[in-house]
C-alpha cells in the first residue's frame, strides 16, 4: 500500500505578491531560522505560499476557502494581509473575524494582521534599505525633509506614502522585488513591528530553537 506523502510545516496565505516577495527574502536566507530565534522548518514558495487573487478584502472574506484545498498536506496556516485597505473593519475586526473562519479547519494557525499595511516592514534607518530599494542613500534625510519620516519617529506615520515619495520623486524600484531584496539583507533582530514580531513569536512556539 501507497504511504501518503508526509504533511509539510506551514501554509502562508498572503494578500498580494509584495507579501509573498517579503517572505521569500526572509524564508529563503541561508539559515533564516536563526536570524527568526526559531527552530529550523521546511519552506518551498512553490508549495508554501498562496496569493489571494483578491488581495486584502479577499483574505478577509474568503480565507477558509482559500485555506481548504491545504488542509491536508499541511500542518499549519499562516494568513497574512494589512489592516489599511478600502472598506476595512479595522485590525481588530480583521484579526477576530479571519480567525474565528480558519479555526474551523485548523487548529495551529496564526493570523497577522499588519499596521496599517506591509510597507511598515521596509522602514529602517540602514543602509540595505537603500540599496534593495535602489534610492538614494540619504533616503532618510529625504523623508525628514519632505515631512514622511520626522527624525524623532521609529517609522514613517504613513509608511506607503513614504515609499510613494521615493518612487516618483528619487527613482526608488517601484516593483516587488524590491521587498525581497530587502527581507533578504535587514537585520530582523531589533525589529519592533507589532504584527512581525507576532509572526516570529508563534514560529517560535510551533518551532523552538534546538540546543
Amino acid at each position: 500500500m501507497t504511504q501518503p506523502s508526509p504533511r509539510r510545516d506551514v501554509i502562508f496565505l498572503v494578500a498580494d505578491a509584495a507579501m509573498e516577495q517579503m517572505l521569500r527574502g526572509f524564508l529563503g536566507r541561508p539559515q533564516f531560522h536563526r536570524s527568526l530565534r526559531c527552530g529550523p522548518f521546511a519552506f518551498d514558495p512553490g508549495a508554501d505560499v498562496i496569493v489571494a487573487p483578491t488581495k486584502d478584502p479577499g483574505v478577509y472574506g474568503t480565507a477558509h476557502q482559500l485555506l481548504s484545498p491545504y488542509e491536508r498536506s499541511h500542518r499549519r496556516a499562516v494568513v497574512m494581509l494589512d489592516a489599511a485597505w478600502e472598506g476595512s473593519p479595522g485590525s481588530i475586526a480583521i484579526q477576530d473575524r479571519v480567525a474565528d473562519s480558519v479555526s474551523r479547519a485548523w487548529d495551529e494557525f496564526a493570523v497577522v494582521v499588519i499596521e496599517p499595511e506591509l510597507e511598515a516592514w521596509v522602514w529602517q534607518d540602514n543602509p540595505h534599505v537603500a540599496k534593495a530599494l535602489k534610492c538614494p542613500a540619504d533616503f532618510r534625510e529625504i523623508l525628514a525633509k519632505s515631512e514622511h519620516w520626522p527624525l524623532d519617529v521609529p517609522k514613517p506615520p504613513d509608511p506607503k506614502a513614504a515609499l510613494e515619495h521615493l518612487r516618483r520623486k528619487h527613482r526608488a524600484d517601484r516593483s516587488n522585488a524590491a521587498f525581497r531584496r530587502l527581507a533578504e539583507q535587514i537585520s530582523v533582530r531589533h525589529c519592533q513591528d507589532l504584527a512581525f514580531n507576532h509572526l516570529c513569536q508563534q514560529l517560535r512556539a510551533w518551532f523552538p530553537e534546538t540546543s
